[in-house]
């Protein structure tokens, strides 16, 4: 399993990350996260998986600023990883 993607974000004590990961068989899974930024504890996480690239921009994601900034990213542009 490969990172492919990441980004993180604060708003006041809570951290949120947004990652997308390729897996070993080519399916990609994406985590959205928010965490108890003072003492670095996830707090809540929910996993989405697709068997493409494609397939990620249709997922019922939170309406976070990470997925935003994800589904408006360069991700999109890069080839097969």
């Amino acid at each position: 399993m490969k990172q492919v993607y990441y980004n993180e974000g604060w708003s006041g004590p809570n951290k949120y990350t947004f990652e997308v990961y390729q897996l070993e068989n080519g399916r990609y899974r994406a985590l959205a996260r928010k965490w108890n930024g003072k003492i670095n504890k996830v707090q809540q996480e929910t996993q989405y998986l697709s068997d493409t690239r494609e397939g990620l921009k249709h997922q019922d994601y939170p309406r976070t600023r990470q997925v935003k900034i994800f589904l408006n990213s360069d991700f999109w542009e890069k080839g097969n990883d």
